[in-house]
């Protein structure tokens, strides 16, 4: 009869073991739950610890109930297809019943997939997605991590795999990630020890030597010394540790995470709390993030005339509004020499009668993004550039180099600020004759954008404005953005909102927010304020000044900002800053003597040139040292293609993987039999076990072909040995290994028949 002392009541791997497992979960999902991931709505992701304990309890639940890893992993994402979707409903509409929660989720995560392939936007605004991608990764990182402890007893596997996914996100977010690594790193290290504690303490049972309490004692012991005085260490050289010496092996990094942050800004609002590749950066499109982050790190230095000490530093212009960002359309990329023209053949050429000629240099320092940054309309640089136009006019988006690299080059000013140049009362009687492409791409509206509020702030400033000049509605929609009952801030992700996806509308109501949301503002307003002439407005980002000691300024990050530019015809585009509370520049443009209003008729006349310009069609053709046009924006009508095409390979993947379990071993798997299994497997390929070879001389020489297969060889053969010489009988556990281990050797071993085509030799004539 047992002693009721022998009896176990907990898992094989003791309660401990499961308890660091859980914590590792915890660890992932509080370092996870952060605003940033979920557009500044942090309560979003409260429910990420209780998906990650759930994907555990799995992994743990199926070695214990006898099942093998593909029946765990299935019935475990079935329950996460059932249970994550409606906590997702439940933390967009709390309370609603679980039908409607369900059917909340399922409407918002189509409507994100309809807008990022079939509609072409470069993001969505559904936001209920966000819950089921996060809850699905964490849900199914510890899923896998605890099944690799508990069913496949490779606890290694489960802290490579949860530390991967912690550390993306600490490359993806400026919070303060320090603490939850330190924790990982401890639970981990013990998790290891603790499983090879109970490895050895098996192994000595089952060959009867030793005391087996004695050693995990002294392996537990040791370890716990060792995990202390290691991870206190490496706290030590943490904060005192001065030097870089890995500092050159990651240049040019920088850059390629900027990209990789605009990729994943489509899927998730890159801005707040997430870093987007590190720095300021300005893409093609953007979001408006409820949070603005910046610091008081360096941005660039830039060599400028002693007189240019108060203008900002244009990078990118958009000209779609898309309710919580915008977007730049139809660009055409072309590459430009060293000293070249940049917009030579473009529309925005500007003219010498109305600009200064400025020379400048920029060396960036924390800025990594690829935009020319000049201080004004760039005009050539002394290094090749791509300049991106938009539309068949060629409007001036933006101008990229490659790399980090710097470069000075040449900038046209406008002049503004004397009457020599361009006056307040040229612009106030300036045409509204506008090409027609300019106005029809910088005057829609999308029909969401404006709300109630957005219209009665309109109606306000309508009444205000002197005139229903286009100058005139412009100057007193800055000068009120900037004096009125409105307050900056950084962070709005406690700013209540019914919109919160309509910026200009949630801006209107709750009159708070920064730079972009004042800039979108009143870009957006002035498209509505005259709607039989709607006034053409883009968006602007870049720097404001920064400080100049002689020639040499220095601008910080902190320094980002966005501001409007204003379409008159016969003068191009004027800018306009509304951001209040003090940080933004607005324009002060000199009075001058008056002047007549120019008739309808006069037409788009004065600093563009409109010049005919040549082809830019974007194919292959032309000089083989250009790129022929530049990037083609991928058409809607290819999506279809390829969402069939994402149809079909899952179908197929999803044939082999049933296909790979159906052969798999059925039944009962003794170790003999698995031997057999194993022999004849290596004999179809032609490496057959010798009479000679011992068990593990075989095993070891078809682990020499097949690395990968060196675990399950191993398990295999022991179970062999063990049964078939020392006459034991193996426990259950043990049995379920060697049947898991030759169905993965059906796979692994697929290898051989490629070795047996490679050492064919040649025959002899």
């Amino acid at each position: 009869m047992t002693d009721w002392r022998e009896r176990r009541y907990g898992p094989a791997e003791g309660w401990t073991v499961v308890g660091l497992v859980a914590i590792l979960g915890l660890v992932v999902a509080t370092a996870i739950d952060e605003p940033g991931w979920v557009n500044g709505r942090g309560y979003l992701t409260d429910g990420l610890a209780t998906f990650a304990l759930l994907g555990a309890f799995v992994g743990f639940a199926g070695p214990k109930l006898g099942w093998g890893r593909w029946r765990t992993h299935i019935v475990g994402a079935l329950f996460a297809g059932l249970l994550i979707p409606v906590f997702a409903g439940w933390a967009v509409q709390p309370g609603i019943p679980i039908a409607e929660a369900f059917h909340v989720t399922a409407h918002g995560s189509v409507e994100a997939y309809l807008d990022l392939t079939v509609r072409g936007r470069p993001f969505t605004t559904q936001e209920v997605h966000y819950v089921l991608v996060l809850g699905g990764i964490v849900w199914g990182t510890l899923q896998f991590g605890s099944f690799a402890v508990f069913g496949h007893r490779r606890p290694f596997s489960a802290v490579i795999v949860v530390g991967l996914v912690l550390l993306a996100n600490m490359a993806l977010t400026r919070r303060d990630q320090l603490g939850w690594l330190v924790l990982y790193t401890g639970v981990s290290l013990f998790l290891l020890i603790q499983m090879h504690a109970v490895d050895e303490r098996a192994t000595w049972l089952r060959r009867r030597i030793g005391e087996p309490g004695s050693v995990s004692s002294l392996y537990l012991r040791g370890g716990t010394i060792f995990v202390v005085a290691a991870m206190a260490g490496s706290l030590v050289l943490t904060t005192r540790a001065a030097s870089s010496p890995l500092a050159g092996a990651w240049t040019g990094l920088d850059t390629q995470l900027v990209q990789i942050g605009e990729k994943i800004g489509q899927i998730f609002p890159v801005g707040g709390d997430l870093r987007g590749g590190g720095g300021v950066a300005f893409g093609n499109s953007f979001r408006v993030a409820p949070q603005w982050f910046s610091d008081d790190g360096v941005a660039f230095t830039a060599t400028v005339p002693s007189t240019a000490s108060d203008l900002k530093w244009r990078a990118a212009t958009y000209d779609s509004f898309v309710l919580s960002g915008w977007e730049q359309t139809a660009v055409v990329e072309t590459v430009v020499p060293a000293g070249a023209p940049l917009l030579d053949a473009s529309a925005e050429n500007p003219s010498p009668d109305l600009t200064t000629a400025l020379q400048f240099s920029v060396k960036p320092s924390g800025y990594h993004d690829t935009k020319v940054l000049s201080i004004g309309i760039p005009t050539s640089l002394n290094i090749p550039s791509t300049v991106s136009l938009s539309g068949s006019d060629g409007w001036f988006a933006g101008v990229d180099v490659a790399g980090n690299s710097s470069y000075a080059g040449d900038a046209a000013v406008l002049n503004l600020e004397d009457t020599t140049g361009i006056t307040a009362n040229e612009l106030a009687a300036a045409s509204q004759d506008y090409p027609p492409e300019i106005a029809a791409r910088y005057t829609a509206i999308p029909p969401e954008a404006i709300g109630p509020d957005a219209r009665d702030l309109l109606a306000t400033i309508l009444k205000l404005a002197p005139s229903h000049s286009p100058y005139d509605l412009a100057k007193t929609m800055q000068d009120y953005l900037q004096t009125g009952p409105f307050r900056y801030t950084t962070d709005v992700r406690d700013v209540a909102c019914d919109h919160p996806s309509t910026v200009v509308e949630c801006f209107a109501r709750t009159r708070v927010g920064y730079c972009l949301h004042y800039a979108s503002t009143m870009a957006i307003l002035l498209r509505a304020a005259l709607p039989d002439h709607p006034i053409p407005t883009r968006l602007v980002q870049g720097f404001l000044p920064g400080t100049l000691v002689g020639t040499t300024e220095t601008v910080l990050n902190r320094n980002a900002h966005a501001w409007v530019e204003v379409y008159f015809p016969g003068y191009g585009w004027i800018p306009f800053d509304p951001t209040g509370g003090g940080i933004g520049r607005p324009t002060e443009i000199a009075a001058g003597p008056s002047v007549a209003p120019a008739p309808s008729s006069l037409g788009p006349v004065g600093s563009f040139r409109n010049t005919p310009r040549p082809s830019r069609r974007p194919d292959l053709g032309g000089d083989p040292g250009t790129t022929g046009g530049g990037a083609v924006p991928q058409q809607p009508g290819d999506r279809p293609l390829f969402i069939v095409l994402a149809a079909l390979l899952a179908v197929v993947m999803g044939g082999l993987i049933v296909m790979a379990w159906w052969r798999g071993p059925r039944g009962e798997v003794t170790p003999e039999g698995a031997w057999s299994a194993l022999g004849r497997a290596g004999s179809r390929f032609g490496f057959a076990p010798r009479p000679t070879q011992t068990v593990y001389e075989y095993a070891t020489a078809l682990g020499d072909l097949v690395p990968v297969a060196r675990p399950d060889l191993r398990t295999v053969a022991d179970a062999k040995v063990e049964v078939a010489y020392a006459r034991a009988e193996l426990e259950p556990e043990r049995r379920h290994a060697v049947r898991v281990a030759m169905r993965r050797l059906r796979v692994s071993l697929l290898r051989l028949a490629v070795l047996r085509v490679g050492r064919r030799k040649p025959r002899r004539r």
